[in-house]
């Protein structure tokens, strides 16, 4: 998933602020949800209205089977995501997403089938869906397809929304820095490059250059207090600037043993001036 301009622009603010940004993910997720448990429901009460059956074939056929949605999508409907197969099948191609999508709702109906036909349940699970005076109601089996369908695509939004958002603000986090500090745009290289002396691509989210002309390479790291991997990433990149939402006493203790510049955002009222400082350290030039 990607983040639009309003909500990374809003992000980015919160972190110059020294605040805490993750409201706008979790309302990200909640709007994307929305729209598409909005859409779920409006394609179940279209179908009544030109005379389909509701039933748990017409579910299969339509949204497990149908050639006009993604098979990720028809894994979603069927209980599944993308990764969930990849991680069984060791691959999510076209025909494995698909056929694990049929056989997922087909195990998903046969044990609610056997739910719906127990003698000793006694609890009534009911979704009416209603739009312009049509009304779809949807037995229990049907309703808790349905119920799995949203949670497996809000579990799959949740887990998007949170891998995107860094890469999202990244880059437009170190422009606005760049841009109140005052860095010429002869300073910046925001563009991949390859080392040539690796065999594999190193990749940072940003490139300071210096008066002499030597390349600092800056990474940025949106992750709570503590997590190993944050600081883990500035050995694999050569990291010279790390900035990051949070840090922990070991991970400044980590840093400082490594001789790599760092600025925590959270609740940091010199944001600004611990950048300048550290760009007047390294002899990057300021306008």
């Amino acid at each position: 998933m990607t983040f639009g301009e309003k909500t990374t622009a809003s992000t980015v603010n919160k972190l110059l602020c020294g605040c805490d940004y993750r409201d706008e993910v979790v309302n990200a997720i909640n709007a994307l949800f929305f729209d598409f448990s909005i859409k779920f429901f409006r394609e179940i009460v279209e179908a009544k209205f030109y005379g389909h059956d509701i039933n748990m074939s017409w579910y299969k056929e339509h949204f497990i089977e149908s050639g006009n949605i993604t098979p990720e999508d028809s894994a979603i409907y069927a209980g599944l995501n993308r990764k969930t197969i990849t991680n069984i099948y060791g691959t999510a191609s076209r025909e494995v997403v698909i056929n694990a999508a049929k056989n997922n709702f087909e195990y998903l109906r046969h044990i609610l089938s056997e739910l719906e036909n127990d003698s000793q349940n006694d609890l009534a699970v009911t979704i009416i869906i209603s739009h312009n005076d049509i009304s779809v109601k949807l037995s229990l089996t049907e309703s808790l397809i349905v119920i799995n369908a949203l949670a497996t695509k809000k579990l799959q939004i949740r887990g998007g929304a949170w891998s995107a958002i860094g890469k999202s603000v990244e880059k437009p986090l170190l422009d606005e820095l760049c841009r109140r500090a005052g860095v010429p745009t002869g300073n910046i290289d925001r563009t991949f490059t390859r080392d040539k002396n690796l065999s594999y691509d190193r990749e940072t989210d940003y490139k300071l250059i210096s008066r002499t002309g030597k390349i600092y390479r800056v990474e940025v790291k949106l992750m709570g207090r503590g997590n190993p991997e944050s600081a883990d990433a500035t050995i694999a990149r050569d990291t010279d600037i790390f900035i990051a939402d949070t840090l922990s006493e070991q991970n400044c203790a980590q840093l400082t043993a490594r001789g790599i510049e760092y600025i925590a955002l959270r609740d940091n009222n010199n944001i600004l001036d611990d950048f300048t400082n550290i760009l007047r350290k390294l002899n990057i030039p300021i306008v």
